[in-house]
């Protein structure tokens, strides 16, 4: 990422202003949060970040979730497994049932999704879908878990179990930190309508009503996934077997501030897809759907047409395809209806340089994907921004990580080499002082 910024030289006798443009390119090494590093889904597969990239396969997980349908798990900020849950059952981190974790609700498409508490360290939000036969709809449900209990292995309290929160929704939910990096917002899709129904967790606890907002294309299936973008502005969300409207998918705009969707700047494909995922960058969008239509959207390539044009198809397979989710190294798993899952190396770039590569991990003995992967807080997989202010030469310049949701610690290496080895820093916002103009 290149950042532009002019330094002004004044000169003392004749007050000669020269302005010159300077490239910094500086190394930033970020240490995040590793709550999204333990993967549980499919039928007992998983995927552990903790031993490193490319994650290696797991042989422990209890979900046993058909083709099509979703999961949620949760680690603490060391990487260590807390619990997961196919959205019917919640496992504690020994892979046994948590305490009062059964008859949780319904399998859906996207399961589950699982949001700690601001305000307190040892509670979580539980969000899933409980399927009402009557109305044939889905109805968004929340517990709350509690990890003091069961000796520390967690349970739902039972006052808080399974309580209703949003009556005629599809299975679309996503979450993401609000602008300011405390709050956290939670958003699902109503069914035979175009809302959006963003839930908000902030340290006093749920906001029980939501921001409503209409944008995009009317959703009548229940089979699709919603995914906000990593950096909060977009949502992403797909529908495929629609008995009336067809498949499609829609990109939409998100203000993380007021859990506001708009549909100003609405990008909308038909035929649709199922998985899709943003690249860490935010920049691209990724789609997936049987065994040819695996896409590449360049979101920066300007009007929602020219996006559309953008596409790229990454690979033709006699392999089914499914979820894809963004993971804590900055790559892209895709899920497949077998017993491996495919790898989007460098999703931030452009056509054939993202690099996928498919049947990339293969899952252990006895388990399978179907075509399912779980869901996170896509904050935390965040690629983070920075800017910087625009100062006199011989002046510090002032560096400012736009967000720091799940940001521990940071270290800064400006390539400076007037000043090496003194060109660090490990500021959360440092201000530094160049040797001189030119590239860094």
């Amino acid at each position: 990422m290149a950042h532009k910024v002019f330094i002004c030289f004044i000169h003392r006798w004749d007050f000669l202003f020269v302005a010159l443009s300077v490239f910094f390119f500086p190394f930033i090494s970020f240490s995040q949060g590793k709550q999204a590093n333990s993967w549980y889904f499919g039928a007992h597969a998983g995927l552990n970040y903790n031993t490193g990239s490319p994650p290696s396969a797991l042989p422990d997980g209890q979900t046993w979730a058909p083709a099509g349908a979703g999961s949620a798990s949760i680690s603490d900020e060391n990487g260590y497994l807390l619990f997961y849950s196919d959205g019917e059952t919640i496992w504690n981190k020994l892979h046994n049932v948590m305490l009062n974790g059964q008859d949780m609700g319904s399998l859906s498409t996207q399961g589950a999704i699982i949001v700690p508490s601001s305000g307190n360290t040892n509670l979580f939000y539980f969000f899933n879908f409980v399927w009402d036969p009557g109305s044939m709809t889905y109805n968004l449900q929340y517990s709350l878990i509690d990890m003091n209990l069961d000796n520390g292995l967690g349970g739902v309290i039972p006052l808080y179990k399974s309580i209703r929160l949003l009556d005629n929704t599809t299975s679309h939910l996503s979450a993401v930190f609000h602008k300011y990096g405390e709050d956290i917002w939670v958003v699902t899709h109503g069914y035979e309508n175009n809302n959006y129904y963003s839930f908000l967790i902030t340290p006093s606890g749920l906001t029980l009503i939501p921001i409503v907002s209409t944008g995009g294309t009317i959703c009548d299936s229940h089979n699709g996934y919603m995914k906000i973008s990593p950096n909060g502005k977009k949502i992403a969300v797909s529908q495929m077997f629609s008995p009336s409207l067809g498949s499609f998918f829609d990109v939409v705009d998100f203000d993380n501030m007021t859990g506001v969707v708009s549909d100003a700047n609405l990008v909308h494909s038909s035929p649709g897809t199922f998985g899709l995922e943003f690249s860490p960058d935010n920049s691209k969008l990724y789609t997936n759907f049987g065994f040819q239509n695996f896409y590449q959207y360049n979101l920066n390539a300007g009007s929602p047409q020219q996006i559309l044009d953008s596409r790229f198809q990454l690979v033709s397979t006699n392999i089914g395809n499914g979820a894809l989710q963004l993971g804590p190294d900055g790559k892209i798993i895709c899920a497949t209806d077998r017993h491996t899952v495919g790898i989007i190396h460098n999703p931030n770039d452009l056509g054939s340089a993202c690099n996928y590569e498919h049947e990339a991990i293969d899952m252990a003995n006895g388990t399978l994907c179907y075509e399912n992967l779980p869901s996170f807080i896509q904050s935390y997989l965040n690629d983070p921004e920075f800017t910087t202010t625009q100062n006199c030469f011989g002046q510090p310049t002032q560096f400012t990580i736009t967000t720091t949701n799940g940001i521990d610690s940071v270290k800064w290496k400006f390539k400076d080499f007037g000043n090496m080895p003194n060109d660090t820093s490990t500021q959360l916002s440092p201000a530094y002082t160049f040797s001189g103009p030119g590239t860094y």
